[in-house]
């Protein structure tokens, strides 16, 4: 196994793929049923946390994947219905789709469900849908090296971060003190408050939401793309959106943003978190993010657990037939390199969930046979 941490873009895999023979993404782009076929070299949606997992893992799978990002909202309906896709996608367009977080009750503008309009059972499943853990992440507070330092503790409490970056609880009703602008309010010297966070069709977004039952964001935070030339400075655009919060909040000491593990770099930290209600469980210290902490949550009745760790995805659908392409993936990461898939996420800097077996990580919510 090359030990070379894989920062390639899609452009890139495309290129090497085309090089080898195969069509090119331009013209296969609107053939599903090549690609269903084999034939074509299909895009392929979902998580931006696990996108360079995902090219590195499709080049040393024989894949000829396309691995675009843009959200694991974006690979979720790319699986089901293809409404919430922003366009990416048509119906069951995909089988698989990182995801960096599990699968969620559906719910789609145009009212149908799943894949086929039938609706989700009670768990929110559709027909087929499982499941996969891969890995563990946590989502990160992300602050300067020199902030990081500056703060007590190293860190924040979970009701401090949640009112930095939410207006609203999660029942809509307003938080006391949210929104500041001023690091003062956090008992640091006076100086702006910067606030970056990803998007709504975010995987890590959702996450971050969920674990701190946060609403509606505060006015003011910047929202980070993938790939965009909007993106501030300096941010490249062919960065995708957790590079760029790594980029920004290692170059700012007032900046703050959230991400997966794979934001770290020369330059920043990830804050401590000391989990108080509402967030639950509790902790009883300010609690580092790193492997210890973050494997406490697959542990019952662990205390202490980071208070932002989850599991990461690849989730499929097994009643949907596979293209050539997520085939090669598929077969390769599960059965035929399992050890060396997990040393791809690993070296992107995510967790393995096991010291012991490679992928050991348990069932996620959706567990179709």
């Amino acid at each position: 196994m090359n030990s070379m941490k894989w920062v390639m873009s899609a452009t890139v895999v495309a290129m090497t793929v085309v090089g080898c023979g195969r069509t090119s993404a331009v013209e296969a782009s609107n053939d599903t049923e090549a690609s269903r076929q084999g034939l074509a070299l299909p895009s392929f949606y979902g998580s931006d946390t696990l996108k360079e997992v995902f090219i590195a893992a499709g080049l040393q799978a024989g894949s000829g994947l396309v691995v675009e990002g843009k959200g694991s909202g974006v690979g979720e309906a790319c699986l089901r219905n293809g409404v919430g896709s922003s366009g990416f996608c048509a119906a069951g367009a995909q089988t698989l789709a990182p995801m960096s977080r599990d699968f969620t009750a559906p719910k789609t503008a145009s009212g149908a469900a799943c894949r086929n309009g039938a609706a989700a059972d009670a768990k929110g499943c559709c027909a087929g849908e499982r499941s996969n853990v891969i890995a563990l992440d946590a989502v990160n507070a992300y602050v300067s090296a020199t902030r990081y330092a500056a703060l007590p503790s190293n860190g924040l409490t979970t009701q401090e971060l949640r009112r930095i970056f939410f207006a609203t609880d999660s029942s809509g009703a307003a938080i006391p003190g949210a929104c500041p602008t001023d690091w003062s309010a956090l008992g640091q010297p006076s100086a702006p408050i910067i606030k970056y966070r990803r998007d709504d069709l975010s995987g890590t977004t959702d996450t971050f939401k969920s674990l701190l039952k946060g609403g509606a964001f505060c006015p003011g935070v910047t929202v980070i793309v993938d790939e965009s030339a909007s993106n501030p400075s300096p941010c490249l655009v062919t960065d995708n959106a957790t590079t760029c919060i790594g980029r920004l909040t290692a170059s700012n000491d007032n900046a703050i943003g959230y991400a997966g593990d794979s934001a770290s770099r020369p330059g920043n930290a990830k804050l401590a978190l000391k989990a108080v209600a509402p967030v639950s469980p509790t902790t009883s210290t300010y609690v580092a993010s790193n492997v210890v902490n973050i494997r406490k949550l697959l542990q019952a009745g662990a205390t202490d657990v980071y208070p932002l760790a989850r599991r990461l995805f690849l989730n499929e659908n097994i009643l949907a037939t596979r293209s050539f392409d997520e085939e090669a993936l598929y077969t390769w990461a599960f059965y035929t390199n399992p050890a060396e898939f997990e040393a791809i996420l690993v070296e992107q800097g995510f967790i393995a969930c096991s010291p012991f077996a490679p992928l050991d990580c348990g069932p996620g919510l959706c567990t179709a046979q």
